[in-house]
């Protein structure tokens, strides 16, 4: 962008890490994506003075990191167009999913938030995996990887609910298969009449399900934070496993 053209918007949100505090000074160092620093580089190329405003946020706020991924998630349900007279606008979208999570959670209208200052972090949670659930079952392609974005603890909702769906846990792509953790022929050796119940599986695209075979469980599991999911009555009914 050439100096003095402005960007697409006034206004934007940007996220950073605070790295150091110069108190004496009165500079703050930030760590910030590629993405957000030219973003920001495009504002300071308007030739107008520049006005940051920081929000600090605890730890059971909730985190930049879950307000980005889940109103990317809101975008990707938008563009898919996958829904009802709730996808009028962006705007209608998100309040229907909003209204969605206070009604199952038992809240008023209008006390969800995923603002940094009236939010937190659990809510903010139950609703990227209320949006995660939406994608997975009505196969809508996402943006962002969930595994780069989902909290440690949130990664085992993502893993069960891509074995319910058929989709790659870790690209989202279909089709997909069921990948066994535990080698089939130290549990029984045929895998149509094995029992499949408690065994440890991951749902994987081919390219995917390749990777984890040249690299070995533990490697895999490790470098994409994984754990695997115990097959229960559920899963073996979707992947017509046996179960005796």
């Amino acid at each position: 962008m050439r100096k003095g053209a402005r960007p697409d918007k006034y206004m934007t949100e940007l996220f950073g890490q605070v790295n150091k505090l110069d108190a004496n000074n009165g500079l703050v160092t930030l760590q910030m994506s590629a993405d957000d620093i030219f973003k920001l580089y495009q504002y300071s190329a308007v030739d107008q003075p520049q006005v940051l405003s920081i929000i600090a946020s605890d730890e059971n706020g909730v985190s930049p990191q879950q307000r980005k991924f889940a109103f990317a998630l809101l975008n990707d349900i938008w563009l898919a167009q996958v829904g009802g007279e709730w996808l009028e606008t962006p705007v209608t979208l998100k309040n229907h999913f909003y209204a969605c999570y206070e009604y199952y959670y038992g809240l008023d209208f209008g006390e969800f938030s995923l603002s940094i200052g009236k939010g937190n972090k659990t809510a903010a949670n139950q609703f990227i995996n209320m949006l995660l659930d939406y994608a997975a079952t009505h196969n809508i392609g996402l943006s962002v990887k969930p595994l780069n974005e989902l909290e440690t603890q949130e990664i085992a909702h993502w893993e069960y609910q891509c074995l319910m769906n058929k989709c790659c846990v870790i690209c989202g792509q279909r089709p997909s298969d069921l990948h066994h953790l535990e080698t089939v022929g130290a549990n029984g050796g045929n895998r149509e009449q094995m029992n499949h119940l408690k065994l440890r599986a991951e749902q994987l695209c081919r390219e995917h399900h390749q990777m984890a075979g040249n690299m070995g469980v533990m490697t895999f599991l490790a470098t994409y934070h994984l754990v695997g999911i115990k097959i229960d009555e559920r899963i073996a009914a979707v992947h017509h496993l046996n179960m005796r």
